[in-house]
């Protein structure tokens, strides 16, 4: 089972109304545009608003913390994105590609963060991408060709919202020998 499927099925055992892409899009749209994001916030942004929180499964607790790590690592250099697998058709590959910057665009509004206007040049550009993304048609992508591309827009969304991240919520050490940043 891959990673995708194991974050779907955890999903599915609390209500949520994502797919693993979008889940892990919101997660990352809530840091950007808020800084840190309780994790039972982010569960509670998942599922119906009449829902309690419920318990969270392991295998979302481990991509919540796989992606604090990321973020607030000093050595990393870009985020794992959850998308469909390489053996997904290039149809699925490219709904999750979408959903993923659907659901950051909806984590960044939800935490109302920073105006477009109030961004740097760099973090307009990123959100432009994103949007234009996010409104991709599914059904236009057919060749290998459009796979590598798929797979260069991948790379460079898992870099560009890390950087973008720590353009809005620059680190500050906790305290002199702490190996993490904040």
């Amino acid at each position: 089972m891959t990673e995708y499927e194991r974050i779907q099925q955890a999903l599915d055992s609390i209500g949520a109304l994502a797919n693993p892409s979008e889940a892990q899009g919101v997660l990352v749209g809530m840091w950007i545009g808020g800084g840190p994001a309780d994790q039972s916030r982010w569960i509670g942004e998942l599922i119906e608003e009449d829902e309690n929180t419920p318990a969270i499964p392991d295998d979302l607790a481990a991509l919540y913390r796989h992606f604090v790590e990321q973020v607030t690592g000093a050595d990393n250099l870009g985020l794992d994105l959850v998308l469909p697998s390489e053996d997904a058709t290039l149809k699925e590959q490219v709904e999750g590609l979408v959903d993923f910057a659907q659901g950051v665009l909806y984590g960044y509004a939800i935490e109302n963060g920073p105006a477009r206007r109030a961004l740097s040049d760099e973090a307009r550009e990123v959100f432009d991408d994103l949007g234009d993304i996010a409104q991709l048609d599914t059904d236009s992508v057919k060749t290998e060709d459009d796979a590598f591309d798929l797979h260069q827009i991948e790379e460079y969304l898992s870099s560009a919202l890390l950087v973008m991240y720590l353009q809005l919520h620059p680190p500050v050490p906790e305290s002199a020998g702490s190996r993490r940043l904040q």
